[in-house]
């Protein structure tokens, strides 16, 4: 050994064969047919994985083994080996069907195969009605199916169960314009969804979407209005669409050509929808009816109790409440009725009936009050009833109205007036007869009295002719108050007047409601302009 150098030395010692472990691991199984796998070793140990995967247009079995394996030991064996076997693969026909029918090169979807078009469509559910504003949210479900010779196949090339599903904006598909929009947000289209495909070249398009159409009200017979609300689909003037035969076993709901309709429901509202394909145009009708139970209750039904209190004002006396103002109270309570009513309704050039009618009943509610205003007034007059408005409204009328003749009460009531015969003329100014006075015995010439005798006589009926004019007058005082007695007795014949007057608004007052009701149903009904 050299000073300042360093030797290493190296000893290998061999054992026996017999005297090294065994390794346990999984050796590497290959690629599965149609595949390829990763990584790609020699030799795995145990708890090591591999991947496997299929090469382009081919996919896994749908019933095959998993697409990673890993490498375990065996409990009983003690040995290793995978856990799962290699998976299959398979021809994926998605893949050949878009390489060999939907590429760019070989499919244009911008032109248009076919200009006929067929639907079949059902309403979902409708998600909300307002009348107010006239319009309706619904939630439906269509399918449209038009032929696109292009995409046909073999079914034997691609096997009798395939069925491909692609997006719908890789296929030709029909513009479609909706009608009768009242959504401001509307884009013009329908949420992105997958086309069925079959191998004759049908290609079916579903649609589940919701809408904001307008409605038509006929509000005239509210509560028993009518509301036709359509949901429709314009196509192009070169394009023909018309309703389906078929229908689908998925979904038995789909209105077709042979059966059109179906019954809906919705809140207070009923009735029924009707698919129809016309030319260019596809329509969705519901044609709904309002069930009148509730505004029967809480909206009508205030209306008719309010016009039967009207009659209240002719049957409260005349002396006793304040009729004028019962009467306005009644008034105020109908415009709040109307309101009420024309507040469930949209604005629109026609009215509802009920409304017409109530408008009608305030007119002759106020004509009433005036009537009654003036039968007040003329309860407590005072004066002598005329002789023709005595034989007209307490005789005949009276007796119309079930009052009897009240010309008797009348009669039976009069006071006695002093004769004419016992009346006495005033003596003033008037010229006193001289009576010739004969005494018994005397001749005219011998037998006439002296003048002193005359002056006597005159003296003494002068003095009797004073006396009776006090008397006279005595008499013309009792007569005038006689006079006033009987003034209150014709204020009586005003008051029967005024019961008269009475009876004969109430009996008006209700025949004018009863004829107002047809008229107002005959001349208010709006003309049907067909839609």
């Amino acid at each position: 050994m050299t000073a300042g150098k360093t030797c290493t030395y190296i000893f290998t010692v061999e054992f026996p064969f017999f005297l090294v472990p065994a390794v346990k691991g999984c050796k590497d199984p290959g690629n599965p047919q149609f595949g390829k796998r990763k990584p790609i070793l020699k030799f795995y140990w145990p708890g090591e994985t591999i991947t496997y995967t299929c090469d382009t247009g081919f996919k896994f079995r749908e019933d095959s083994s998993p697409n990673r394996a890993k490498c375990v030991i065996n409990n009983t064996t003690g040995d290793a080996d995978w856990d799962t076997r290699q998976p299959d693969c398979e021809v994926d026909y998605n893949f050949k069907f878009q390489k060999e029918l939907l590429s760019a090169d070989v499919y244009v979807k911008e032109l248009a195969p076919t200009t006929r078009l067929k639907i079949k469509a059902y309403v979902v559910n409708i998600i909300n009605l307002d009348e107010k504003s006239e319009q309706i949210v619904t939630s439906f479900k269509a399918e449209y199916t038009w032929r696109d010779n292009r995409l046909q196949w073999d079914p034997e090339e691609y096997g009798r169960s395939f069925v491909p599903l692609v997006l719908d904006d890789q296929v030709w598909k029909p513009t479609l314009t909706l009608q009768r929009n009242a959504d401001t947000d509307y884009s013009g289209g329908f949420p992105k969804t997958e086309v069925r495909l079959d191998s004759t070249g049908d290609v079916t398009w579903p649609i589940t979407s919701l809408t904001t159409t307008t409605c038509t009200l006929d509000p005239f017979l509210f509560p028993h209005d009518n509301m036709t609300c359509k949901v429709c689909w314009q196509v192009g003037e070169v394009n023909t669409i018309e309703c389906s035969n078929s229908t689908t076993r998925r979904d038995t709901n789909f209105l077709t050509c042979q059966n059109n309709e179906a019954d809906i429901v919705t809140g207070e509202w009923r009735g029924k929808t009707t698919l129809s394909a016309i030319d260019h145009t596809a329509c969705l009708t519901m044609t709904l009816k309002r069930d009148p139970t509730y505004h029967y209750s809480t909206t009508i039904s205030p209306c008719l109790i309010l016009i039967v209190l009207m009659i209240i004002t002719f049957i409260m006396p005349i002396d006793k409440g304040d009729r004028i103002g019962f009467g306005v109270t009644i008034l105020l309570s109908m415009v709040v009725s109307l309101v009420v009513v024309t507040g469930f309704l949209p604005v629109s050039s026609a009215l509802p009936f009920i409304a017409m009618l109530i408008i009608v009943c305030m007119a002759l509610m106020a004509l009433f009050m005036l009537t009654t205003l003036f039968i007040i007034i003329i309860h407590d007059k005072k004066g002598p009833v005329p002789k023709w408005a005595r034989t007209l409204f307490l005789k005949n009328i009276a007796r119309a109205l079930l009052m009897g003749d009240l010309t008797k009460k009348l009669k039976s009531e009069e006071p006695t007036r002093p004769s004419t015969s016992d009346k006495v003329d005033d003596t003033e100014g008037c010229d006193i007869p001289l009576f010739n006075m004969h005494i018994d015995g005397a001749s005219s010439e011998d037998d006439k009295p002296s003048l002193d005798t005359r002056n006597e006589v005159g003296t003494a009926i002068i003095g009797r002719l004073d006396e009776l004019k006090v008397s006279v007058r005595q008499l013309s005082d009792a007569l005038t108050q006689a006079s006033r007695g009987d003034d209150d007795g014709e204020v009586a014949e005003y008051a029967l007047l005024a019961n008269v007057l009475d009876r004969l608004s109430l009996i008006l007052y209700i025949i004018a409601i009863c004829v107002a009701i047809p008229c107002t149903l005959l001349i208010g009904r709006p003309r049907i302009i067909p839609d």
